[in-house]
């Protein structure tokens, strides 16, 4: 098999051709930044996986920031660990057609509801295949049942709370809040992933002279001319695992290894199914192949006032990088009157390792836009981007107006950049769900429901539709929806005359809010806040709504 490269010079579109496979895909380049994309070849229990950015290739940290894990730290974790011994692995399944990025991802998903005491019954792989099919009106992954998928597939499907699910279709009770993207280059950080949910969904290339005469051992330490992708569990590891375990056609210099949990049946060797790969494996965690490796980071009881809203339900597939600046503001509407008002967290993807960001709620026009008028913005969350993949922000249970609202990312990666070269530069971006499209056939091998008035970005002063974006930017028709989302938990009235603040009740603060409105001391107020500031019902809002208040509260005291 040859893997062939080339670049439309009139469409800005990388081409990759894969000789004697009948799977190739287009995919747009990003601005200033050309990513070479790979796909992997069908084999008996591979995967197609497509790295649709630069997803990963700069992960340094690991939840918040005092908490980074840097690779000098690897000392201080244990030379050992499993999960397997601990008891917080499902049985080893035999995988049935080419959908070994689900059974690894699913099995994942149990580990981590076991190492959390969460566990009530076994998930399906097949929701999960099926999930990760064309929909009724021709949207989603275009691919049939039992075929090859892309890694972006289940994360898509968790990130959403699209499942998992039993195989009769009971919702196992929770969902993805946050989710990391493997850094090969930072061992510690996937040690550390592991003791904390208690597996790693990773790719390798399942070359066949690499394994070890007990097939128990596998390393691939040079790059070679075939990809036969393949997805595991990884759910431990030893720094001593001997290096003469390896005695397929490559021999690693060093000891040490990964414990994965594989597809291919319990009796595949004589430990039950599993498989070490070397930590000198060439392909192992390496995103330049087959997309991002990734593990969950927190998850999120799903309970009947608990809500998620969402413009996507595919996750990002590419990265908005389309904006050469270094202040960077994303926007997706949302209607707070549907499901819930109070917000409890802000989840968006991002790969802008070590930018600033700021989330802010903003109000909507007559028209269903973001407000420019900054000054009627509150700021809700903000830190510093990581790590790449999903970042969650808690809210503190801030109450919205029970109307339509934006939430916003602001993603600014001055200080970063400053006095670094090109190799090192941090394009400012966000995730995506954006279109791909098959080289061989022209068909899409993806296409997200993208509409109007979900998506906007603003810089440089300018606030524009993200479907106008990349039609008038990229003539593209199909557009693409960015990666934000809102968890709320319950509704709360915010139609509660004098209650200004949203706070449940009319005190003091009430008044003070609406003398400050009046003084235009910076602070602008939703439609709901103006609906409960008029206090006396006269159709406007004065002092004597003020006074009104005070009154009622010396009343009530």
């Amino acid at each position: 098999m040859i893997l062939l490269f080339t670049l439309d010079a009139n469409s800005g579109r990388i081409i990759v051709y894969i000789i004697d496979n009948i799977l190739v895909f287009t995919m747009k380049k990003f601005t200033k930044i050309l990513t070479t994309i790979f796909i992997v070849a069908l084999i008996s229990g591979s995967t197609l996986s497509a790295n649709a950015a630069t997803i990963g290739s700069r992960a340094t940290g690991y939840d918040a920031p005092e908490q980074i894990i840097e690779q000098d730290e690897e000392d201080t974790l244990p030379s050992k660990y499993s999960s397997l011994e601990l008891g917080h692995c499902t049985d080893v399944k035999r995988q049935v057609g080419n959908v070994c990025w689900a059974y690894a991802a699913i099995s994942s998903f149990e580990t981590a509801l076991l190492k959390n005491n969460a566990f009530r019954f076994a998930l399906s792989t097949n929701a999960l295949d099926i999930w990760g099919t064309v929909r009724e009106d021709g949207t989603g992954w275009q691919r049939d049942p039992l075929e090859a998928g892309f890694t972006y597939i289940p994360i898509g499907y968790f990130t959403s709370w699209g499942g998992p699910e039993s195989e009769n279709g009971e919702s196992a009770g929770y969902g993805v809040s946050s989710l990391i993207y493997a850094d090969r280059n930072n061992r510690s950080l996937i040690k550390k992933s592991i003791m904390n949910s208690g597996a790693v969904t990773a790719n390798f290339n399942s070359f066949t002279r690499a394994y070890s005469q007990d097939n128990c051992s596998f390393a691939l330490t040079s790059k070679i001319p075939s990809i036969n992708g393949h997805t595991v569990s990884v759910v431990g590891w030893d720094d001593n695992y001997s290096k003469e375990n390896f005695d397929g056609k490559y021999t690693p210099e060093e000891d040490g290894a990964w414990l994965c949990k594989n597809s291919w049946g319990p009796n595949d060797n004589r430990i039950g199914g599993y498989l070490w790969i070397s930590y000198e494996d060439y392909y192992l965690f390496n995103d330049e192949f087959f997309g991002p490796s990734y593990m969950i980071e927190e998850m999120i009881e799903i309970t009947e006032d608990r809500s998620i809203y969402q413009n996507e339900f595919y996750g990002a597939t590419y990265e908005f990088q389309y904006v050469d600046d270094k202040d960077v503001i994303y926007f997706n509407v949302f209607d707070f009157a549907e499901n819930g008002n109070v917000l409890e967290k802000v989840v968006f993807e991002s790969t802008s390792v070590g930018a600033e960001y700021n989330v802010y709620y903003v109000p909507v026009d007559e028209d269903g836009a973001p407000v420019q008028a900054t000054q009627r913005w509150q700021k809700l969350s903000g830190g510093t981007v990581d790590f790449s993949g999903y970042t969650c922000c808690d809210i503190d249970n801030k109450i919205l107006s029970q109307t339509k609202g934006a939430i916003a990312v602001e993603i600014n990666t001055e200080k970063i950049n400053e006095n670094v070269d090109k190799d090192n530069y941090v394009l400012n971006g966000i995730g995506v769900s954006e279109w791909l499209r098959s080289a061989s056939d022209g068909e899409l091998v993806f296409t997200d429901p993208c509409k109007r008035r979900q998506s906007f970005i603003s810089y440089k002063g300018k606030f524009i539709d993200a479907k106008e974006f990349y039609k008038t930017y990229l003539d593209d028709d199909i557009g693409g929806t960015l990666v934000i989302k809102a968890i709320t938990k319950g509704t709360f009235d915010t139609k509660l005359g004098g209650d200004v603040d949203f706070s449940g009740e009319v005190d003091i603060s009430d008044a003070t809010m609406i003398q400050k409105y009046l003084a235009d001391v910076t602070l602008d107020l939703s439609d709901d806040q103006l609906t409960n500031a008029d206090f006396n019902g006269d159709g406007e809002i004065d002092v004597i709504d003020v006074t009104a208040i005070q009154k009622y509260l010396a009343k009530v005291s």
